[in-house]
């Protein structure tokens, strides 16, 4: 299988290198974020060992542009010397697939490769499409309908949505959003990312109706979430107890 190793720091290269000798692997190397992005329009790549701290382009900027362009394939290991839970927790959110700190032992980097590979292996058909309730997103035709019907959407809604939809259930902030969609971080008093997000509400109907609530948690970003739609509580009361619906409806008229 193809690794991609983003690394700029020669002694480190080696190490990896040593790492992964027995592991008949092919091992291809570049020492530039811009490099690693190069090389992943020409080729295909079964994993990326990314260092974190790269001249130029950072390596979570390469994170960013992999997720944006080339969804969760390929894997991502992270390669760093930063230890602090909150950039573990950022790099895991941003989509990295594993993380590694330096100094790391061999064997261990060579285990942890080897089983983001077998993953790799068991997902050789990567699923295209996310299904939620009665939304559909096809992640390679960048399109979304709701109850079969396509909803138009700008390339950066699509990118919004596509990752809200991908992380059901989880606090994403408007910064790493910023990131995905824009490429960088925004300004703190931008509303862009929050003008979106109104936007995607409008025309997504993104409301309980559809099972479906995107909330806005304060200070921190958005969160979807899927809930049972009213008219799926209705069905399902009166599917338990033919005579329920009318009972309900007596115990709660006015007396």
């Amino acid at each position: 299988m193809n690794i991609l190793l983003v690394e700029d720091d020669p002694a480190q290269v080696a190490a990896v290198e040593k790492a992964m000798e027995f592991s008949e692997h092919a091992i291809n190397k570049v020492n530039r974020g811009e490099s690693a992005i190069r090389f992943l329009k020409a080729n295909e790549v079964d994993l990326v060992v990314l260092d974190w701290q790269l001249p130029g382009m950072t390596g979570f900027e390469v994170l960013h542009w992999i997720r944006r362009n080339l969804g969760t394939d390929p894997a991502v290991l992270f390669l760093t010397s930063k230890v602090l839970e909150v950039d573990v927790v950022q790099a895991l959110e941003a989509g990295a697939d594993e993380y590694v700190v330096k100094p790391f032992r061999r064997t261990e980097l060579a285990a942890r490769v080897s089983a983001l590979l077998r993953r790799t292996r068991r997902n050789e058909n990567p699923v295209t499409t996310v299904t939620v309730g009665p939304y559909s997103l096809d992640i390679a035709q960048r399109s979304v309908s709701l109850h079969g019907r396509t909803v138009e959407l700008t390339t950066k809604e699509f990118d919004v949505v596509a990752f809200l939809f991908n992380n059901v259930g989880r606090v994403v902030s408007r910064d790493l959003l910023a990131k995905l969609a824009w490429g960088r971080e925004l300004d703190s008093s931008s509303r862009t990312v929050d003008t979106h997000i109104y936007r995607l509400r409008q025309k997504l109907s993104l409301r309980p109706e559809n099972g479906i609530r995107l909330s806005t948690v304060y200070t921190h970003g958005y969160r979807l979430d899927k809930v049972a739609s009213p008219t799926t509580d209705v069905a399902l009361y009166a599917s338990d107890d033919p005579g329920a619906a009318s009972l309900k409806h007596q115990t709660q008229s006015p007396t």
